[in-house]
């Protein structure tokens, strides 16, 4: 069942689907129509760890958070100002994009912009100044020791230079001068090692002490752990440390010579000259450990430096990379098939009218009598006068489903004789008037007295269906006592008497709840073997009063018009008038319903055309109409 509930649902709203898609694909295309062509160039950037973190390989970063770390900073304001500068025009952050290469330490550089040629520019010339501005970051953390030991080197070699002279030349002047210059170099390194002590003690401990508890709650103090950074800059300034401390007690010893030597320069002797050379000799020791340490310095600069390295330029692409059409298009018909697909469900999750046969018997727990397709509204005249369409055409699908639903109105009847018969609806425009009147010729062809009734003495169809005078009917039965066999019409060459509605009364409700009326019943029970009655919509009062009078009633029912609600509004109506509901019959069925609900009734068109051209009894046209 759910199946073909779906299929059926997918049949009724294939149009809204298909005109959905269509929208969707018109939409992507005029996107893609006016949206500004976008062209891509990419530049790949190998990146490698500093040598110095591959060797302390605990505490480095992996090849993941490091690649992460460099794709954040290529898409910071400064490279993206620097690149701007350098090119002379306005470079955007959503223009870029940078993306991990996975398994490799390669990051892509995606650049998009309007002309194919700017954005190869740009991606290159961002790379650029990306790997400057890292050198040049990475080069200011060694600048300050760099620059002192370039001063102290140019010192020293000074010191050098005097002290030579001093050998063929002295005096007590030239000493002094010696004497304060190392006096001072002493004092500048004895500050310098105790800033450098200082920092080394904030390095090692970072922060305040933190206040913990251990596994047995004991309070305990933490200290907290240094950063990565933090222990790399603690090893350099450690080792600048030790060589201050040995350089500071070399510039003690040549203060001593100094200050030896100063004491004796009146004599001029050769231990004088012995003193001052050792003098040279120190400066010349710390000469070669500045310029040592110097080289170290470079050298744990370009260790802790990572290598960047453009491994491929970006060239300017030869195709747009937005819009796409194509893709457009696709998305668009997909997003329209949704968008009318619910659409499409809202509304008939809205929609209580019932939907299938199957929804019917679910709701209402009735049986279904009959399946009634939709039928020529025009009357069609014969030979016999105006005629309905069980007799135009009586070899149709349509006059078959009323054989039917005859037939199980007699079995209906096998538990409690049905004489008189009700036909009714919960609403207006369900053709319960042309189910009562086909019905009603449908049963007269077997032979039997049926009396057709029409008891709507509100909006009356009977006499305009059948087009038979209205001068006298029911009303005047019921008012002016009239003669049943004065006021019921004979059809011509059929058993069936029609009794119109007649002169409207302008109490309606009075009238059918009359006793009179319950008289007049009896009497059509004595006089036919079955009355089928035309009730007015079951939300007058009408239909309620006449349904506890008579032996049965019939539902119509139109799929797709009648609502739930109202149905088994009727239902509970019907339950509290003690009516007798026999079954309900299922009414303008339309034609793409017919083919669901009336498979079984193509083998009997199929059966009754062979029987046909068998007796040989229907020539040309007459066949032609009854294929029809």
């Amino acid at each position: 069942m759910e199946i073909n509930y779906y299929l059926t649902l997918l049949r009724r709203w294939i149009w809204l689907l298909a005109l959905g898609v269509l929208l969707g694909i018109l939409v992507g295309y005029a996107v893609s129509r006016y949206q500004t062509p976008l062209y891509q160039s990419t530049t790949k950037v190998l990146i490698m760890q500093a040598p110095e973190d591959r060797v302390l390989d605990l505490f480095a970063p992996d090849d993941q958070q490091l690649a992460q770390t460099f794709i954040e900073l290529l898409v910071t304001r400064p490279v993206i100002q620097g690149t701007s500068e350098r090119l002379g025009y306005p470079v955007s952050t959503s223009q870029v994009r940078v993306e991990r290469v996975t398994g490799a330490e390669v990051v892509q550089v995606m650049v998009e912009a309007s002309d194919p040629q700017r954005a190869a520019e740009i991606a290159n010339t961002l790379v650029k100044v990306f790997i400057d501005q890292n050198e040049a970051l990475q080069s200011g953390r060694f600048a300050a020791s760099e620059e002192s030991m370039q001063a102290q080197i140019q010192q020293v070699e000074k010191q050098i230079t005097d002290l030579q002279n001093q050998l063929t030349q002295l005096s007590t002047e030239s000493f002094d001068s010696q004497i304060l210059d190392v006096a001072k170099t002493i004092s500048d390194l004895q500050t310098e090692i105790r800033t450098l002590q200082q920092e080394i003690v904030e390095l090692e401990y970072p922060g305040e002490m933190v206040i913990a508890q251990d596994q047995f709650g004991k309070e305990i103090q933490m200290t907290p752990t240094p950063s990565l950074e933090n222990l790399r800059e603690l090893t350099v300034k450690k080792d600048r440390l030790t060589e201050l401390i040995s350089l500071r007690g070399m510039y003690q010893t040549i203060y001593v010579n100094l200050s030896l030597a100063e004491g004796n320069t009146g004599n001029r002797s050769s231990a004088n000259a012995e003193q001052i050379q050792a003098a040279v000799g120190l400066y010349q020791q710390i000469y070669s450990n500045l310029l040592s340490n110097y080289e170290a310095i470079r050298l744990a600069r370009l260790k802790s430096t990572p290598n960047i390295v453009q491994v491929e330029e970006a060239l300017p692409s030869t195709a747009p990379i937005r819009p796409r059409p194509l893709t457009n298009m696709i998305l668009g018909g997909i997003l329209g098939l949704v968008i009318a697909g619910a659409i499409a469900f809202v509304v008939d999750y809205q929609d209580d009218t019932f939907r299938t046969p199957e929804e019917i018997s679910e709701v209402l727990k009735l049986p279904i009598l009959g399946y009634i397709a939709e039928m020529q509204r025009s009357r069609i005249k014969g030979d016999n006068g105006h005629q309905v369409f069980v007799i135009s055409n009586p070899r149709s699908p349509v006059a078959e489903a009323f054989r039917s639903l005859r037939t199980n109105l007699e079995f209906a009847e096998l538990d409690k004789p049905l004489k008189i018969l009700l036909v009714t609806s919960p609403g207006v425009s369900e053709g319960k008037t042309t189910v009562a009147v086909n019905l009603a010729l449908m049963i007269a062809q077997t032979g039997k007295r049926v009396a057709l009734v029409d008891a709507d003495l509100r909006r009356p169809q009977i006499h305009k269906v059948l087009d038979i005078p209205n001068r006298l009917g029911l009303s005047d039965i019921l008012r002016k006592n009239a003669n049943l066999q004065a006021v019921a019409q004979l059809l011509d060459h059929s058993r069936l008497s029609v009794i119109t509605s007649g002169n409207l009364p302008p109490n309606p409700v009075e009238v059918l709840s009359s006793t009179r009326m319950s008289q007049f019943l009896s009497d059509l029970k004595t006089q036919f073997d079955i009355v089928i009655m035309d009730a007015p919509p079951f939300a007058l009062a009408d239909a309620s009063v006449l349904s506890s009078r008579v032996d049965g009633v019939l539902l119509v029912i139109r799929l797709k018009k009648t609502p739930a609600t109202i149905a088994l509004s009727m239902m509970e109506q019907l339950g509290r008038a003690g009516a007798r509901i026999v079954g309900v019959a299922i009414n303008r069925i339309s034609k793409k319903d017919s083919d669901y609900l009336y498979r079984g009734l193509r083998k009997y068109r199929m059966y009754s055309q062979e029987k046909i051209n068998d007796d040989g009894g229907v020539k040309g046209s007459t066949q032609k109409e009854n294929q029809k």
